[in-house]
């Protein structure tokens, strides 16, 4: 009786693991897609823009988003690494 309850919990224990694992990578997922659009967003601006000191902050602003999305990108990697174990 106890192992079968045992096995039941570890079951449920594993299950809830998986579900929140997939909600974190949705999570990445939305994160990465307003990024994306941040970063469209802010190149068109700055291919846009006329004033020199405007294009330095929007440069800035750029690498800032660049940057955030390639550690986005590295953290939803290794999150689906340990999904698919």
């Amino acid at each position: 009786m106890q192992v079968i309850k045992i096995a039941r919990l570890l079951g449920k224990y594993l299950e809830r693991g998986r579900q929140r694992g997939k909600d974190e990578l949705e999570a990445i997922d939305q994160l990465l897609h307003r990024l994306e659009g941040r970063r469209d967003h802010l190149q068109h601006r700055l291919l846009t823009e006329k004033r020199a000191c405007k294009q330095k902050r929007l440069k800035a602003e750029l690498k800032i988003v660049e940057m955030k999305l390639k550690k986005g990108m590295k953290r939803r990697q290794a999150f689906s690494k340990v999904e698919h174990r």
